[in-house]
């Protein structure tokens, strides 16, 4: 009977010092997976505030090249009215022809979105992982091809002699040109024919510049409510 009284009680403290080793366990584990969880949410939100800052500077990077292109744009449909004309203003034809053949570079800033990518594109929100990951390797890239287009097409003219480039004297992009003879109709009628194609492709631009530029807008909005949310949690 003694002998199994002991038994019971040493067997009872085992298991209790077994229960208490296990919720030892149970507790350093729960504790390692908060660390662990508090650090991923760090993360996250520094690359988080880093996209939504490299999205902002995009922003006022497309808004400056949209400013170029309306310019560029109502410069064209202008020239497309009064080329018809038998005399032209020339100090007014020089500064819608430089604004015609002007383009801009695009350099966007995506060392955030690069660091996702390197993590995996790991994001407690999902479906703003898609968004991201949409906007930096498809839109920015279709816009950028747009943009390009533009640049190509005004060094094909700017690049050859046989062009209606024979007419200019003096040609420094976005800043000043001089034009040999203004109110020729060899020349006026050159450059309409160019400005018919060239309206066509710079408007197609700024459809897309536009588009870009409101999906950018409300990607920053997102991110702004995400990184609320969770700096409330």
């Amino acid at each position: 009977m003694l002998t199994e009284n002991k038994f019971s009680k040493y067997f009872l403290y085992a298991i209790g010092e077994i229960v208490l080793v296990v919720i030892g366990i149970l507790i350093a584990l729960s504790i390692n997976n908060w660390n662990e969880n508090q650090k991923a949410k760090g993360t996250e939100l520094y690359v988080l505030a880093e996209i939504l800052n490299n999205l902002k500077e995009d922003a006022l990077l497309i808004k400056g090249i949209i400013a170029k292109r309306e310019e560029a744009n109502t410069s064209a449909k202008n020239m497309l009215v009064y080329l018809k004309q038998d005399t032209v203003n020339v100090e007014v034809l020089s500064q819608d022809f430089l604004n015609y053949l002007s383009f801009e570079r695009y350099f966007p800033i995506n060392n955030a979105y690069e660091i996702l990518k390197s993590k995996g594109l790991k994001l407690s929100n999902n479906k703003l992982t898609t968004r991201i990951s949409r906007y930096y390797d498809y839109e920015q890239n279709r816009v950028n091809f747009s943009i390009k287009d533009i640049e190509d097409a005004i060094l094909v003219i700017l690049n050859d002699k046989n062009s209606i480039i024979r007419f200019v004297n003096t040609f420094n992009l976005n800043e000043y040109v001089e034009l040999t003879e203004p109110n020729s109709s060899i020349f006026k009628n050159e450059l309409y024919r160019e400005l018919v194609s060239f309206k066509n492709n710079n408007g197609g631009t700024l459809e897309r510049l536009r588009n870009y530029s409101n999906i950018n807008t409300a990607l920053v909005s997102d991110l702004e409510e995400e990184l609320k949310k969770m700096n409330n949690h």
